[in-house]
């Protein structure tokens, strides 16, 4: 079971998307893949749960499950409509869990380590005890960034963070958002100069797991439509660049390449 860990302390990188399309993309894939939400602004939640789970988030979601250490996280988890993949959904009681030990996701994992393949946590763009405890569980963290000076200076912040209050900064790696693969080739540019300065500073994705600029992303995440390269149904968004970088991730997360699936 891989753990994989999206943060970034500042909103808006696409952090929430980045789980969603890999998560689906994995279990389209034929994996078994859990999607923990921690993100107090419940995207990831919202995306995944229907009218009959939504009814019992009072009851299954992260903030109850990580609030008792003797808790079993797989008795919080609810089905999705997405083939392969399950969640635990966030709270705003999440708020509560300030003295909550950043070892306790951790601890609690290895009781549902034989059910999953990938566990994807989605956290909240701060720096806090909750946050810790992602990171503490991870065997992978990455950091979707813009090409811009905002999300340069808060990834070197959360670069130092993480290389001072844990272990995991080899396991640490910064995935372009808004890639714009026609600059490619440009000696100058504001792109270019960007990623120079992410290469020379941070450990990067490859490049083919950057995700486009593309309005697409919110058809899937805000439609629930499905991504695939090619025209497969009225509910399918047909993006082929967007389809491949999401695939390219889910490939680079899971260390083995696979089939890829016809949509997810």
């Amino acid at each position: 079971m891989q753990v994989i860990t999206f943060s970034s302390i500042k909103g808006g990188t696409g952090k929430t998307s980045h789980v969603i399309m890999a998560a689906n993309c994995l279990g389209a894939a034929g994996y078994r893949v859990l999607v923990i939400d921690m993100d107090l602004n419940n995207a990831a939640s919202f995306y995944y749960l229907n009218e009959q789970t939504q009814e019992r988030v009072n009851e299954k979601n992260i903030a109850a499950a990580i609030g008792r250490a003797d808790n079993r996280l797989e008795d919080y988890i609810l089905l999705t409509d997405h083939r392969g993949v399950d969640i635990i959904p966030s709270s705003l009681y999440l708020v509560d869990m300030r003295g909550v030990s950043d070892r306790r996701l951790a601890q609690m994992l290895p009781t549902i380590s034989e059910q999953y393949d990938f566990i994807f946590v989605d956290t909240q763009p701060t720096y806090d005890n909750l946050v810790l405890a992602a990171y503490n569980a991870s065997d992978i963290i990455i950091t979707p960034a813009n090409l811009c000076t905002f999300d340069y200076n808060t990834a070197s912040f959360l670069r130092d963070k993480i290389a001072t209050e844990t272990d995991k900064i080899n396991n640490w790696y910064i995935t372009i958002n808004g890639y714009n693969a026609r600059y490619a080739q440009a000696g100058t540019g504001i792109q270019k100069e960007y990623i120079d300065y992410f290469q020379r500073d941070f450990t990067l994705t490859p490049t083919q797991t950057w995700l486009p600029w593309t309005s697409t992303v919110r058809k899937i995440t805000d439609q629930n439509m499905y991504l695939s390269d090619k025209k497969s149904g009225k509910d399918t968004a047909v993006n082929p660049k967007l389809y491949d970088a999401v695939c390219a991730l889910a490939e680079s997360i899971s260390g083995t390449s696979f089939a890829p699936p016809e949509e997810f």
